[in-house]
């Protein structure tokens, strides 16, 4: 007897779609290379979708609370300081291998520059984490404004250098970190 084959849902279809992104830049985003890459029919997406843009906005509102919004939650409920920032570095770096893994934020973010939909939600995504970023840092008394920006850079390019080489990103934010908590002891 053949296997029944498992109904797929908005999320499977709204990962697969990041990891077109992710492989194929925003031109992969595309129903029928997607469809075909589930294993699905064209009929299945717009069961759950209306059109390719309810499939993008819907990445695009997953991702802002997927990638900063539960993060930031789920950090809020630990000590102020340097506990959050360590933690932050831990839960940054968790790669998010079911939306097309380390190169996910990277294909998102070059889909932003052509798509104006996805710059917006780029631009308050990082306008929530550097914040963030700032909260955890005044709270260890460290008085730099722009070290959030460099720390997120540091992260984000980390991110990059990982995808092709041995780079840890982890290790290297962790040392950045124990920077900062000796330079908030100085200060």
């Amino acid at each position: 007897m053949a296997e029944k084959k498992q109904r797929l849902g908005r999320q499977e279809w709204i990962n697969a779609g990041f990891r077109a992104l992710a492989v194929k830049g925003p031109e992969g985003l595309r129903v029928e290379p997607i469809a075909r890459e589930l294993g699905a029919t064209k009929g299945s997406f717009y069961w759950h979708f209306k059109d390719l843009p309810e499939l993008q906005q819907s990445m695009l509102a997953y991702w802002e609370e997927a990638a900063t919004g539960r993060i930031i939650a789920r950090l809020e409920a630990l000590p102020r300081g340097l506990r959050r920032l360590e933690a932050l570095v831990q839960s940054v770096n968790t790669p998010h291998e079911a939306q097309g893994g380390a190169g996910a934020e990277a294909a998102l973010r070059a889909w932003g520059r052509t798509f104006a939909p996805a710059g917006d939600a780029i631009a308050r995504i990082d306008q929530q984490r550097l914040a963030f970023l700032q909260d955890c840092l005044t709270d260890m008394g460290v008085d730099a404004p722009e070290l959030p920006a460099l720390f997120y850079a540091a992260h984000l390019g980390l991110e990059q250098l990982s995808m092709n080489s041995d780079v840890a990103p982890v290790q290297t934010l962790t040392r950045l970190v124990e920077m900062i908590d000796k330079m908030s002891k100085i200060a």
